[in-house]
């Protein structure tokens, strides 16, 4: 064990040696103090940056003045459904908490009917029609519904995505 301590111990003033050979001892001027002080000839110069070169010159492109635009960008164009007869509710126009009961048509098509007297709908296939159909055996078990839903125009007539149904009780009819 002691060959290794004695040959660790080499090693280190080696390195010791090496480093202190790089310093000169010079005196402070003034103050009789020694002070140690980098050898010049270790330290390398620093290297200067290279010249600021200017940007390359752009070559000359014509650009085009912008158009000016007559037509306000902000303005409504042409509404995307057709006009229909009257009585029909716009394409996209939600109904909030409306009144009714379900019905079949003659043909057995399941429809709204709502109690304000506006026109019925027919109602789009989703899962809350489902729900309508079984509650009420088809629309053969009366019962008063709240709706919501999303309103669509075909072929002049509108048709009705639900998005919630609510059961009027009775108990709740007189309120």
């Amino acid at each position: 064990m002691r060959p290794v301590l004695i040959l660790a111990g080499l090693g280190l003033a080696a390195g010791v040696a090496v480093l202190a050979s790089a310093w000169v001892y010079a005196e402070a001027p003034g103050t009789g103090a020694v002070t140690a002080k980098p050898d010049k000839e270790e330290i390398p110069a620093p290297e200067r940056p290279p010249a600021i070169m200017p940007p390359a010159a752009l070559p000359d492109v014509d650009i085009p003045p912008i158009p000016e635009v007559d037509d306000d960008p902000f303005k409504a164009g042409k509404p995307p459904v057709r006009v229909g007869p009257s009585g029909l509710i716009a394409e996209g126009k939600r109904l909030f908490n409306h009144e009714g009961r379900l019905e079949t048509d003659p043909i057995g098509r399941s429809q709204f009917v709502f109690d304000s007297g506006d026109r019925p709908m027919y109602l789009l296939e989703n899962s809350w029609r489902e729900y309508l159909e079984q509650r009420t055996d088809f629309g053969k078990k009366k019962a008063r519904w709240r709706i919501s839903g999303l309103v669509t125009v075909y072929g002049d007539q509108n048709y009705l995505l639900l998005t919630k149904c609510v059961e009027i009780k009775a108990e709740e009819e007189n309120l």
